[in-house]
C-alpha cells in the first residue's frame, strides 16, 4: 500500500489504489482544508481526468466551518469534503477508478494544497 507523509512527501506514485496517509503529531496535516488530487494510468498509458478529495483537518481549539449541499428532497450531501481528527491517519481510495476494456496500473496522487 502506497504511503503518504505530511511534511515529506507531496506526490505518490504507486501500482496500488490506496494510499495512507500517515499524519501523526509528529507529522501531522495542518487544522484546515487540504485537497488530494488522484489521476490514473491505464495499461495501455492513457491518462484519466483527474478527481479530488477535500479533507477538513479539525482544529483542536476553534470551530470548523463545514459547508453541505442539501438536494430537494432534503438529503444532505457533504461529499467530497471529509473530516478527520488531528493528527490521526487516514485511508484515501482509487479502488473504484476503471479503464473500460483495460486495467488502471498506476495511482498518482497529489496534496494539491493545504
Amino acid at each position: 500500500m502506497a504511503k503518504f507523509v505530511p511534511g515529506t512527501d507531496e506526490t505518490v506514485k504507486s501500482d496500488e489504489p490506496l494510499l495512507d496517509v500517515l499524519a501523526s503529531a509528529a507529522t501531522p496535516l495542518k487544522p484546515g482544508k487540504h485537497v488530494f488530487q488522484l489521476m490514473v494510468v491505464d495499461d495501455s498509458g492513457n491518462q484519466s481526468d483527474t478527481a479530488s478529495v477535500t479533507v477538513i483537518v479539525l482544529d483542536q481549539d476553534r470551530p470548523t466551518a463545514v459547508v453541505d449541499l442539501i438536494d430537494e428532497a432534503g438529503n444532505r450531501h457533504p461529499e467530497p469534503e471529509v473530516s478527520v481528527p488531528f493528527g490521526k491517519p487516514f485511508r484515501l481510495s482509487g479502488e473504484r477508478s476503471s479503464d473500460i476494456g483495460g486495467a488502471v496500473n498506476v495511482w498518482n496522487w497529489t496534496l494539491l494544497r493545504g
